[in-house]
């Protein structure tokens, strides 16, 4: 019902660089600036300590980390690959230059420079923890893995590592070794809610409602992500407790009025708890802020049809169907909104074309036979009447209504076959009962027709048409 993004640690860290072996003024201005947090300062610094010493691959490296810091990607490619043209073997310099090209969004300069820094620097955890980013946002989960694992192994206090372990983890499926990282991860980080969060989502993912419920009720109080919220708010609705889950989801649309699952999810819980009103504002609120929430247009239509109002019904449903052709209950709503109006025909042609994709649908079957005999087209009803017995051969309304048929059509012993085959199904069935009578009655056996007049009242005490049809044969 509700889905969600895992929050990804995609902050990339930058090595420290060695200092010069003959530092300058100005270099050690630059590192002094650096250290504070004032990059703009540094990089002033520095690209006087570049002027001063054009060959210094370390003035270069440093630069090119101010740059980064600064967001100044562009300018920190340029500085750091002229530090690695100076000296090829600075570990840092291409952990960091791997870092301004992912800055770039480029993916295969980045990964290569940090495939680099191992290269140089095998057990530096930072470049695996970096090149796991880069694979976990390309969606390469294998790799995520197996990097954030390398960096884990050599820094197994990096719990941002083992946070993003377990969020590639979880992509995979592997959702035991995702709880594992996220427990590492919370347990070096316990006031870390993002790590909390994730250990309650994969605890649920993982069926443990009970353990996730004691966390995201926990966080509740802590936080304003409405991931929070809204999985509280799913596992009190999975328990049905719909009042609790609609404060949850009530919670989540306060903090995010542009969720779109947050209100749909809010529609569901109103909706089961009788508010309509409620639930139509947030279905309606989902289908504005999502044009392809398909749910949210069939749960509008299906309380429109509710209200009677089949004219909006049939709207919705057709919204629903523009995003998604092939959705069974817009489809099939759809013709009992046709229905509704009055306009069969439609609601024909419409589960005519649901039966050919699902011809295995005893539901389908039956509004397509229930319609054809209303509308007394009763050739296709006893085709689909058939169909339907073939999937369900105990259908006592689909046997009596063939006996109806085939009396319309004159073929009386076949009516008394199908009303007798009812009553195999249910002795009590009323209807056949009287039906069969007055088959029987046609047939000129009136005592039969006696008998099963008074099967049918026996059964159905307040049968009309039983009584009347007794009282005319034998009369008390």
């Amino acid at each position: 019902m509700c889905s969600r993004a895992l929050p990804l640690v995609l902050v990339l860290t930058i090595l420290a660089l060695t200092t010069a072996c003959l530092a300058s003024d100005s270099f050690d201005l630059g590192i002094a600036a650096f250290n504070t947090g004032d990059f703009a300062g540094a990089i002033d610094h520095f690209s006087a300590a570049v002027k001063e010493s054009p060959k210094d691959e370390n003035a270069h490296a440093w630069l090119g980390s101010a740059l980064l810091r600064a967001g100044r990607d562009e300018g920190a490619v340029a500085s750091l690959s002229t530090a690695l043209s100076i000296d090829p073997q600075m570990p840092e310099a291409e952990n960091n230059l791997g870092s301004a090209y992912w800055g770039l969004r480029q993916s295969k300069e980045a990964i290569e420079h940090y495939k680099q820094a191992i290269f140089l620097q095998p057990h530096y955890a930072v470049p695996h923890y970096n090149l796991g980013t880069v694979y976990l946002a390309l969606a390469d989960f294998d790799h995520a893995v197996g990097e954030f694992s390398a960096a884990v192994e050599l820094d197994p206090s990096n719990a941002d590592a083992l946070n993003n372990l377990g969020v590639a983890s979880e992509r995979k499926g592997q959702l035991g070794d995702a709880i594992a990282a996220y427990r590492k991860a919370v347990a070096l980080k316990p006031d870390n809610t993002s790590f909390r969060l994730n250990l309650a989502i994969a605890l649920r993912a993982a069926g443990k409602s009970d353990e996730a419920l004691q966390h995201f009720s926990r966080l509740a109080g802590e936080t304003k992500e409405p991931a929070a919220y809204l999985n509280l708010g799913l596992i009190r609705y999975e328990r049905k407790e719909y009042s609790l889950a609609r404060a949850a989801f009530r919670q989540a649309v306060a903090l995010d009025k542009t969720n779109a699952i947050a209100h749909y999810d809010l529609g569901l819980c109103a909706k089961q708890l009788g508010s309509k009103a409620e639930a139509r504002e947030a279905f309606a609120k989902a289908a504005e802020l999502d044009p392809d929430a398909v749910d949210a247009r069939i749960n509008l239509g299906a309380m429109e049809l509710d209200d009677g109002n089949a004219e909006a019904a049939v709207k919705e449903f057709a919204a629903a169907l523009r995003v998604a052709p092939g959705s069974y209950p817009a489809t099939f709503n759809l013709g009992l909104a046709y229905v509704k109006l009055g306009s069969e025909g439609d609601a024909i042609r419409v589960w005519t074309a649901l039966a050919e994709r699902s011809p295995e649908d005893v539901t389908v079957h039956e509004a397509l036979a229930a319609t054809f005999f209303r509308s007394h087209r009763y050739d296709e009803a006893k085709k689909e009447y058939a169909a339907l017995l073939k999937l369900k051969p105990t259908d006592v309304v689909a046997r009596n209504n063939l006996g109806i048929i085939c009396e319309s059509f004159g073929q009386l012993d076949q009516a008394v076959a199908e009303y007798q085959a009812a009553l195999v199904i249910d002795a009590d069935y009323a209807p056949a009962h009287n039906n069969l009578g007055v088959v029987y009655e046609r047939q000129g056996k009136r005592d039969e027709a006696i008998t099963e007049y008074r099967a049918a009242l026996a059964a159905d005490p307040d049968m009309k048409d039983a009584k009347r049809n007794l009282d005319r044969l034998a009369p008390e």
